[in-house]
């Protein structure tokens, strides 16, 4: 990896001239300047290096007695990023994160595959001779995770995913585009600051900012490139199904990576798994609510430390933590009592996650409900403003705030500040948007009747209105609280 010579020369460019950025992304030398060396004098980790075939694999090491703690960063994550999260964790484990090959100071290889990612992962835990360690990965650094315990080359201590992208085949493309990616290390690799990397993150925490800005150019484009391939070639699900216990899966409750039908199809396939929603977060979890994510993610690696019998989820959280218990078929001399099964609250909570599943397969990998309803409340009332869109979609203030950014930033809706009042914002489909919602509505309504096919055709409008006034009673109570 070379120093930059003169990196400020390419500041004055524009970082909006797309040739420019994909000569800037596609220069073959990966980048780390002094200031960004000098960063390893503040944090309390050694270096440590390991040796996966002809790759020499960088990790630091957090020290101490604890259970060894491997922390997997994601796609353009070098070791040094998941330095704020690591030493949060320093006092239950002995935290060491690991440079995945292509980044930081590993060095780049031609194959990424889930396969030589796990076992690069084998390699770190031999040679650096880590008893039973516990995995803990981040986008990317979950799937790795993931196949490496599947693998079962090594004897793990469990595992924790954190927002693992669950696209593949026959699923949705990776919420971010590749060309998204190297936009990004192009201005890396011309010079940049935390200020114009705060254009991507707003609302990181600026030391994060910095790091970010000083540590990207050391990522290899094409393992980038290839990582990204992954997400849409390999399926998660083909391992997910299969990883041991104990075993916890953490994502954002406004995650477009891990979506509300993902997560419940992810509880479904994998049952013994726990799993824990993080409020107020997308998929950069512990950049975007570093101070509930962490405080999740601690509770998480307890419990996969000293596991309790016969406990298979986290207890609920004040902060809105979603957490799947094991099914009552894994005994057969286990059963529910009954009034739990016949409770109404106990039977709407089931229709709503094989809902979500059946959303997932039939309509849409990556629009989920809440997104669906907004565009096409959008699409009968155009120019209507957010806040009654809301009461409408049935979402509060906040919820709609960050499904309307979501959505325009992906470009199927565009808001503007109303005539009358600018702190009112109007919304209107774009053409992508209109398009979006004709495609998605017809595989809806066919979910519709499938959803309502047990049900005797004569009596179905009977059910729906019954559950319409069921929705109207149950806000009326929550709304009393």
């Amino acid at each position: 990896m070379n120093a930059p010579s003169g990196a400020a020369q390419g500041a004055a460019q524009d970082a909006g001239q797309d040739s420019t950025q994909d000569r800037e992304a596609r220069r073959p030398e990966r980048y780390l300047t002094q200031p960004g060396l000098a960063d390893l004098a503040d944090i309390p980790a050694v270096s440590r290096w390991a040796r996966s075939g002809d790759v020499r694999l960088h990790v630091l090491d957090y020290g101490g007695d604890g259970v060894p703690l491997l922390i997997l960063p994601g796609i353009t994550s070098p070791a040094i990023t998941m330095d704020f999260v690591a030493r949060e964790l320093t006092d239950l484990a002995r935290p060491l994160v690991l440079d995945i090959r292509g980044r930081g100071l590993s060095d780049d290889a031609e194959d990424h595959s889930l396969d030589a990612l796990a076992a690069d992962t084998e390699a770190v835990i031999e040679q650096l001779e880590l008893a039973d360690p516990v995995l803990f990965g981040h986008s990317m650094g979950a799937r790795i995770a993931a196949a490496t315990a599947v693998r079962g080359h090594v004897p793990l201590g469990g595992t924790l995913l954190v927002d693992p992208p669950m696209s593949g085949p026959s699923r949705g493309p990776y919420p971010t585009t590749l060309a998204a990616f190297t936009r990004q290390l192009s201005q890396a690799r011309r010079g940049t600051d935390a200020d114009e990397v705060g254009g991507f993150w707003p609302t990181w925490p600026r030391r994060e900012l910095e790091l970010r800005a000083r540590w990207l150019a050391s990522c290899g484009l094409e393992a980038i490139e290839r990582a990204h391939r992954g997400f849409e070639s390999e399926d998660f699900f083909a391992w997910w199904p299969q990883v041991p216990g104990p075993t916890t899966l953490l994502y954002g409750a406004d995650s477009p990576v891990v979506t509300a039908e993902g997560a419940a199809e992810a509880a479904a396939a994998n049952p013994a798994a726990r799993m824990v929603r993080i409020p107020a977060a997308g998929h950069m979890v512990f950049w975007d609510n570093p101070a509930t994510a962490l405080d999740l993610l601690r509770t998480a690696l307890r419990q996969t430390l000293a596991p309790e019998p016969e406990a298979h989820s986290i207890p609920p959280h004040d902060s809105g933590a979603m957490t799947s218990p094991s099914t009552p078929s894994q005994a057969d001399d286990v059963a529910a009592p009954d009034e739990l099964t016949h409770a109404p609250g106990f039977l709407a909570r089931r229709l709503y996650q094989a809902y979500l599943a059946a959303w997932l397969h039939d309509v849409d990998a990556t629009l989920t409900g809440p997104q669906f309803a907004v565009l096409q409340i959008i699409g009968e009332n155009p120019g209507c403003d957010q806040r009654s869109i809301a009461a409408l979609a049935a979402l509060d203030t906040s919820t709609m705030a960050d499904v309307a950014r979501r959505l325009e930033n992906r470009g199927l809706l565009s808001r503007a500040p109303s005539p009358a009042d600018a702190r009112r914002k109007l919304l209107n489909l774009t053409e992508e948007g209109r398009a979006t919602v004709h495609d998605a509505n017809l595989r809806a309504r066919k979910l519709d009747e499938e959803l309502l096919r047990p049900i005797p055709a004569e009596q179905r409008a009977d059910v729906l209105r019954h559950l319409a006034v069921l929705a109207d009673h149950w806000e009326r109570l929550g709304q009393q609280h």
